[in-house]
């Protein structure tokens, strides 16, 4: 499990720069966002809405992997065009960010957003040779940061109740179970005893490849939103205690995963990886949540 420790060490570190601002210039005001086709009030209403259009999106993508699956060409193009847009959308942001806060300078900001698009050839590069799994789920971990920027914190919060039981369900009866099922059919269908190189999972990109053990992207979105919920709601008291709240997160999260290993993937050979860990992590939320 050591190298599960270095990904967590890597969603922290996601968790930390993506929060950096509120302890570095905490009396800079928030600056104004364009959501895009989220609603930004903190109403019912419009948390209803942001986790319709949430989920509704997460549907579609899963439905698009799970039908490209066995056609490897159009599931690559897919797979590159979301990173690459996935790239240049993270840098971009935190280039803005930072210049928001006065952490970067206009020309360095600058430079940032125009050699955004270098990084998400990049990406396309290590993904087309199937590499840089922890850089993979590092970005996922930074979008995961940008998502509580972007979005109202009682969408964050709701979205932290409900995606471990979309998890759940989705990995236990549902197309994320299928699919799981059929990326492993897929990585055993070479010949010999064992799939051959290259071959180990269908779905390299959708997950990070942890040595013999996986976690979705989508796992470090998560686990990176909710630290970075806790941190934000806990910068008011300083640096000091953003840091030693993530660290207990960590923790946390890690202990969650150990968990999931005993009961899921023992009896199931996978499992949902956001049910045990955030359930552990939820004591820890709700006392910034209510701080």
């Amino acid at each position: 499990m050591c190298v599960v420790v270095l990904a967590l060490l890597a969603v922290a570190l996601a968790a930390l720069l993506g929060t950096l601002p509120l302890y570095v210039r905490p009396y800079v005001e928030k600056p104004q966002m364009d959501t895009a086709i989220y609603a930004t009030a903190e109403t019912p209403g419009a948390t209803l809405y942001n986790l319709a259009v949430f989920f509704t999106l997460l549907v579609v993508a899963t439905a698009a992997i799970y039908l490209l699956l066995t056609r490897r060409r159009l599931l690559s193009l897919f797979l590159y065009f979301v990173w690459f847009t996935l790239a240049l959308g993270v840098v971009q942001f935190y280039a803005w960010l930072y210049y928001s806060y006065g952490i970067l300078p206009p020309g360095p900001a600058t430079w940032a957003i125009l050699l955004s698009p270098a990084v998400g050839v990049l990406v396309v590069f290590l993904l087309s040779r199937r590499r840089g799994d922890l850089f993979l789920g590092f970005l996922g971990a930074l979008a995961g940061s940008m998502f509580v920027w972007i979005l109202p914190s009682v969408t964050v919060l709701a979205l932290l109740v409900a995606l471990p039981v979309y998890d759940y369900l989705m990995v236990s009866r549902g197309l994320l179970g299928k699919l799981i099922k059929k990326a492993k059919e897929e990585a055993a269908s070479g010949s010999g005893a064992a799939p051959p190189k290259g071959r180990d999972t269908p779905l390299f990109g959708f997950v990070v490849r942890l040595k013999a053990f996986s976690l979705g992207v989508g796992d470090f979105v998560v686990y990176s939103m909710a630290l970075s919920f806790v941190a934000a709601r806990l910068a008011a008291f300083g640096g000091a205690v953003a840091l030693a709240a993530v660290a207990l997160g960590v923790a946390t999260i890690y202990a969650g995963l150990r968990l999931t290993v005993e009961v899921f993937l023992k009896r199931w050979g996978y499992g949902p990886a956001l049910p045990l860990p955030i359930l552990l992590l939820s004591p820890l939320i709700a006392a910034a949540w209510l701080v």
